[in-house]
C-alpha cells in the first residue's frame, strides 16, 4: 500500500506574521529610542529653534536643555525673572518613532534592503514633522500661554490658528502619521495581501 502524502504545513498569514514580527521588535527599537533620545533632542531643539528665528524680529527665542528629556522656551526680551516662560518634555515630541520604526521593520516578505530604504525615507520626514511640532509648540505658546502679553501680541485669529494647528499636529497627525507612512509605502503590498481574500 503506497505511503500518504504529508498534509504541507500551512503558513501563518501576512497579518499574523506582521504581529509576530512587531512584537519581536518592539523591545529592541524601544531601547535604541531611549539610548538616541538625549542626542535626538539636542537636534531638536537646535533644529526648532532656529526655524523659530527666521520668523521673529530681532530674534529673541532661545530653546534650552534643562536635562535630557525637558526644555524651556527662554525670551531674551523678558526681565530675567520671567525670561523662561514655558517648559515642554522633548521626548514626548517623538516617542511616535517607536511605533515608526517597529511598523517598518515587521513588515514580512520584503527585502531588508528595501525595509531600511523605506524607513530612512520615513524617518526623514518624521524628523522634519517633529521640527515643526515644537515649532508650532512655541508659537502656540507665545500666542495662548502668556495672558495679557499674548492678548496684546496676537490678535484672536493668530491665537485660534496657533492654538487649533498645534493641537491637530499634537492630538491627532503625532499618532497617526506612523501608521500614514506605512501605507503610503507599503500600499501595493497590503492591497496584494487582501487580493485573495476578495477573489
Amino acid at each position: 500500500m503506497a505511503a500518504t502524502k504529508a498534509a504541507p504545513i500551512a503558513r501563518p498569514s501576512w497579518a499574523l506574521r506582521l504581529v509576530r514580527n512587531a512584537l519581536l521588535w518592539m523591545v529592541p527599537v524601544a531601547l535604541l529610542w531611549l539610548l538616541v533620545t538625549p542626542v535626538y533632542n539636542r537636534f531638536l531643539l537646535g533644529s526648532a529653534e532656529n526655524l523659530v528665528r527666521l520668523t521673529e524680529y530681532p530674534s529673541v527665542t532661545d530653546l534650552l536643555r534643562k536635562d535630557n528629556h525637558f526644555a524651556y522656551i527662554s525670551r531674551r526680551d523678558f526681565p530675567p525673572a520671567t525670561s523662561l516662560v514655558h517648559s515642554f518634555r522633548v521626548t514626548d515630541v517623538h516617542f511616535h518613532l517607536i511605533m515608526l520604526g517597529v511598523l517598518f521593520l515587521a513588515v514580512p516578505a520584503v527585502p531588508w534592503r528595501r525595509r531600511l530604504e523605506n524607513l530612512g525615507w520615513a524617518f526623514l520626514i518624521t524628523i522634519f514633522f517633529d521640527i515643526f511640532r515644537i515649532f508650532f509648540y512655541v508659537k502656540f505658546t507665545y500666542a495662548t500661554q502668556l495672558g495679557p502679553w499674548s492678548a496684546a501680541h496676537y490678535g484672536a485669529f493668530s491665537r485660534n490658528f496657533w492654538g487649533l494647528t498645534y493641537h491637530v499636529l499634537d492630538l491627532a497627525f503625532k499618532f497617526a502619521l506612523p501608521f500614514l507612512l506605512w501605507v503610503g509605502f507599503y500600499y501595493q503590498d497590503l492591497t496584494a495581501e487582501m487580493q485573495p481574500a476578495r477573489g
